[in-house]
C-alpha cells in the first residue's frame, strides 16, 4: 500500500505490534505501575504562592550609577618613547593633567607595546601610578629602577624597567628588520641578526623574556617572508630584465627579488650559526655574506659604469649599506 508516496508495510507494523503487546498486558496486571511518592513530593498537593513578572528583560530600566565615559585616544597620545610616557603617568600623578588625558595616553602606550610585543597591551599602570604618589608624598624620586609596581604583558609579571627594556629591544630589531626590503638576500641575513639579537648576554633578559621576545621576533619574520612571497610572484609575473639573471627576477615594472635559492640558502647558513656570546662568529657570518654577495656586485658594477653619475651613487650607498661597518653598526645597538 502507498500512500502519497510513503510505502506501508503490513508485516513490520506486526512485529512490532507482537514487542508492543507484552508490555501492554505487563501494564493491565500492574506491572508498569509507577512509585508511589509522599505527599510532599507529589504535584497535586502543590499550591501557586508566586507569579513570576512576566515582562520581557528589554523593558526594565536600567539605571548605571554613573554615565558611560568614552575617551578617544589621539595622534599626539602616542608617543615615541617609554621616557615620555614615564613623565606622562608622572604629571598625572602629580595632579598636572586630567583622567582622560592620562587615560588616552595609557591606551596608546598599552597599543604601541602589544604591537612590539605581540602581547594584548599591558595591564597595571593605574598601580604604577598609585606607587608614583606614594613616593612624591614621601619625597621620594620616580625613576624607572625603583619602582615596584608589576605590570603585566604576555602573561609575564615585570616592572617597568624590564618592561623598557623589552620594549627597546623589540623597537630596535623593528628598526633594523623592517626596513629590509622583502625579497632582498639582506632579508635573509637579518632574519637571522633578528633571533639571534634577543639572545645577546648585555641584553640582561630572564629566559621568560627572551621566550616573549623570540615568539614576536618570529611573527615579524612570519610576516617578512609573506611579503616576500607576494613580492615574488609579482616579479615572476613581470618582464625579465636580463641584467638580473642568476640573482633576480623582475626588476621591469617591479621590484627586483632575489631568486638565487641557492645563495639564500648559504646566506641563511651563514647567519644561523651566529653565537651571541662569541663576536668573532657575527664577523664570520658578516664577512660570508659579502664574500657571497661579492660576485654579484662585481656584475652589477660594470653594469653601473655605464650608467649616469647619479645612479652610479646609489649603488655606491648600497654597498656602503652592506660593508662590514653598517653590520656592525647593528650588532652594536647604534643602527
Amino acid at each position: 500500500m502507498n500512500i502519497s508516496g510513503i510505502s506501508y508495510n503490513g508485516n513490520l507494523q506486526n512485529a512490532e505490534w507482537n514487542v508492543i503487546k507484552p508490555l501492554q498486558a505487563e501494564g493491565s496486571q500492574g506491572s508498569l505501575t509507577g512509585t508511589n511518592l509522599s505527599e510532599g513530593k507529589r504535584m497535586d498537593n502543590w499550591k501557586v504562592t508566586h507569579v513570576q513578572n512576566e515582562n520581557p528583560a528589554s523593558s526594565a530600566q536600567i539605571k548605571p550609577k554613573e554615565p558611560i565615559k568614552i575617551v578617544h585616544s589621539e595622534d599626539r597620545h602616542f608617543l615615541r618613547s617609554g621616557e615620555q610616557y614615564f613623565s606622562v603617568f608622572e604629571q598625572y600623578a602629580k595632579g598636572q593633567i586630567s583622567e582622560d588625558e592620562f587615560i588616552a595616553y595609557s591606551s596608546a602606550f598599552e597599543s604601541i607595546v602589544g604591537s612590539t610585543l605581540n602581547t594584548r597591551g599591558v595591564s597595571g599602570i593605574g598601580n604604577l601610578v598609585k606607587e608614583m604618589k606614594e613616593n612624591i608624598a614621601k619625597g621620594i624620586v620616580n625613576t624607572p629602577e625603583n619602582l615596584k609596581t608589576e605590570l603585566d604583558t604576555g602573561g609575564m609579571k615585570v616592572s617597568w624597567k624590564e618592561l623598557m627594556d623589552m620594549q627597546k629591544t623589540g623597537e630596535y630589531i623593528d628598526k633594523f628588520f623592517g626596513g629590509a626590503t622583502p625579497g632582498s638576500y639582506d632579508t635573509y641575513a637579518k632574519i637571522g641578526i633578528a633571533r639571534a639579537y634577543i639572545y645577546k648576554p648585555e641584553l640582561g633578559f630572564t629566559e621568560d623574556q627572551i621566550h616573549l621576545l623570540r615568539e614576536a621576533v618570529e611573527k615579524k619574520i612570519a610576516e617578512k617572508l609573506e611579503h616576500t612571497r607576494m613580492a615574488i610572484e609579482d616579479a615572476a609575473a613581470d618582464i625579465q630584465n636580463p641584467m638580473w639573471e642568476g640573482y633576480y627576477i623582475g626588476g621591469t615594472r617591479t621590484m627586483p627579488v632575489g631568486s638565487n635559492t641557492k645563495l639564500i640558502s648559504e646566506i641563511t647558513e651563514a647567519f644561523s650559526k651566529i653565537d651571541p656570546n662569541d663576536k668573532g662568529s657575527y664577523d664570520a657570518a658578516v664577512d660570508r655574506f659579502q664574500e657571497l654577495m661579492r660576485p654579484w656586485e662585481t656584475t652589477f658594477s660594470s653594469y653601473i659604469a655605464r650608467q649616469a653619475p647619479g645612479y652610479a651613487s646609489i649603488y655606491v650607498q648600497q654597498k656602503e649599506f652592506h660593508s662590514r661597518a653598517g653590520y656592525q653598526a647593528i650588532w652594536n645597538g647604534s643602527y
